[in-house]
């Protein structure tokens, strides 16, 4: 599959969610493990709020491995309707030299899908700017 362009990201989710790879670390090792360049991590806002270390740690370290990146706040929400502070998340994956897709995430709809997109999109751009070129 790797030939045709095809990745498995991997994604550590919280063991509210699952037993199987709940932190980065973890995620990496079975990376490491499978050993194929196309077996990525897959790094979630939400999901690296629930580990020790400070969510643009994380990114900064595993960042390089990532191949998909979620945007969410740990209210379920999209980035912007919560508490998390996305300027320095994204000065992290600056700084990891992420270039690939950032994908908003939700699991609250309450406010609409068209105000999520919205809102979250015009949050984001924002903490873009705050970074300069």
């Amino acid at each position: 599959m790797a030939d045709l362009g095809v990745r498995i990201c991997i994604e550590p989710l919280t063991t509210a969610e699952t037993n199987f790879i709940n932190t980065c670390a973890e995620g990496q090792r079975l990376v490491e493990l499978v050993g194929r360049p196309n077996f990525v991590l897959h790094l979630d806002v939400k999901a690296m709020a629930s580990e020790d270390s400070p969510t643009p740690e994380l990114i900064r370290r595993y960042g390089p491995l990532a191949g998909h990146f979620h945007a969410n706040d740990t209210n379920l929400r999209g980035p912007g309707m919560g508490k998390v502070d996305f300027v320095p998340i994204f000065r992290a994956l600056k700084d990891a030299r992420y270039q690939r897709w950032v994908s908003v995430e939700v699991f609250d709809f309450s406010p609409g899908p068209e105000r999520i997109a919205r809102e979250s999109f015009e949050y984001m751009q924002k903490c873009l700017q705050q970074l300069g070129p």
